[in-house]
């Protein structure tokens, strides 16, 4: 493997490199396959090479790669009608990334309220274990302390209550509250669903007029089987963030907007050289064209029944083997393909535990790539195009992984 001594060492160590992609598998540089249950961390929705995408990128690379914001470009034009049409939001706002997006989000939230003279309500309140981003009001954001560290003074305005925790997130709301973030699947903290109580509280702190951002930047687009992630929990935001499968494999990031929150902004106020850029809305175009299709909505859920039922077989049957020797195997976790469980192995005097890192090596000797969300959580993000037959393979592969 060819010495990776030039770039930036914060991805920690990697022996593993990724030669092409194919559906929903990958081949390393020896030509071995692997079964993709990472999909670029829920970015490629439609697996590796669909040819929808390939084919609205070349044709749209035909003809220009970038022309600015300064001008109408039909792809972004088009993208945005259609994620109004989707979603019921009547604007949208085009980034990078979903840090991006989180970003301008904060910044729309604070406008409104400054716009309805009220520039004390600027706090934006988020949950403990949440992931928002990397950069500083983003990251600041994040319920996780441990990325924080040596990246101080943060920026202040934001707090963070314990996700879940009804009580202590109408303590935290205030009257310099503008807004509570949240995501309706916790995907990096450990996979943790919302739970009813929680979205009812914020359905009432909305009423009261406190804004709600939902960060779907992980669970939009059909990964928890809604086009949103908000819509199982009964929530309408305000703003919601969007990103990750959006481009197909290209960076693009979105906004969208409700009516009051567009109305407070006007022209000057934000912006972006590439937001939008008109490559990544052809692509955009083609993933949102094959994944809204009926027929394959029909298909998608009937295989979530699939694979979501034989993984909550599966995991039984593990958790009963593995009690016997001193390993927890938790139940299932998430929605739709945005999947998650608790794994905690066993340790001894010579093996300082057998937990996540651990499993995943299993896997991926058996030819499976997972992820790991938190300390302990095994977490699968299968492209959404995955087939019955890579179900079958998968629950085979994971099946003999935990034994």
């Amino acid at each position: 493997m060819q010495s990776e001594n030039s770039l930036l060492g914060v991805y920690g160590p990697r022996d593993l490199t990724l030669a092409r992609g194919e559906g929903s598998y990958v081949w390393d540089a020896e030509g071995r396959r692997y079964l993709d249950c990472v999909s670029g961390v829920a970015v490629n929705a439609l697996g590796h090479g669909h040819p929808a995408v390939t084919a609205a990128i070349v044709e749209q690379a035909g003809k220009f790669l970038h022309a600015s914001n300064l001008y109408i470009l039909p792809t972004q034009r088009d993208l945005a009608a259609r994620l109004a049409d989707l979603s019921g939001f009547p604007s949208v706002f085009f980034g990078n990334s979903g840090t991006e997006a989180n970003e301008g989000a904060f910044k729309f939230a604070r406008k409104y309220f400054s716009a309805s003279a009220r520039p004390d309500r600027f706090e934006i309140i988020s949950f403990s274990d949440s992931f928002h981003g990397r950069t500083y009001a983003a990251l600041t954001a994040t319920g996780q302390p441990k990325m924080w560290e040596g990246f101080g003074p943060l920026p202040h305005g934001f707090l963070t209550v314990a996700a879940n925790d009804v009580a202590a997130l109408k303590r935290a709301v205030g009257p310099n509250t503008a807004a509570i973030l949240y995501e309706p699947v916790q995907a990096e903290g450990g996979v943790v669903n919302m739970e009813p109580a929680t979205a009812e509280a914020l359905r009432a702190l909305q009423a009261q007029g406190v804004l709600l951002i939902a960060d779907e930047i992980q669970t939009g687009l059909w990964r928890t089987g809604t086009f949103l992630g908000s819509e199982a929990l009964g929530l309408k935001p305000d703003l919601v963030t969007l990103a990750k499968p959006l481009g197909g494999g290209l960076p693009l990031g979105a906004i969208l907007l409700s009516e009051k929150i567009a109305g407070a902004l006007k022209a000057g106020d934000h912006g972006s050289t590439f937001g939008g850029n008109p490559v990544a809305c052809a692509a955009g175009l083609a993933v949102l064209g094959v994944l809204s299709d009926p027929a394959f909505q029909k298909d998608y859920h009937d295989r979530i029944a699939l694979l979501r039922g034989g993984l909550e077989e599966l995991l039984a049957r593990a958790n009963k083997r593995g009690a016997a020797a001193g390993v927890e195997v938790g139940a299932l976790r998430g929605r739709g393909f945005l999947i998650g469980f608790q794994y905690k192995g066993k340790a001894s005097a010579e093996n300082q535990g057998d937990g996540v890192p651990a499993l995943q090596k299993r896997l991926r000797d058996a030819g499976v790539l997972a992820h790991r969300a938190g300390a302990d959580v095994l977490r699968l993000l299968p492209p959404l195009t995955f087939s019955r037959a890579e179900i079958a393979e998968l629950l085979a592969a994971l099946d003999k992984a935990l034994a």
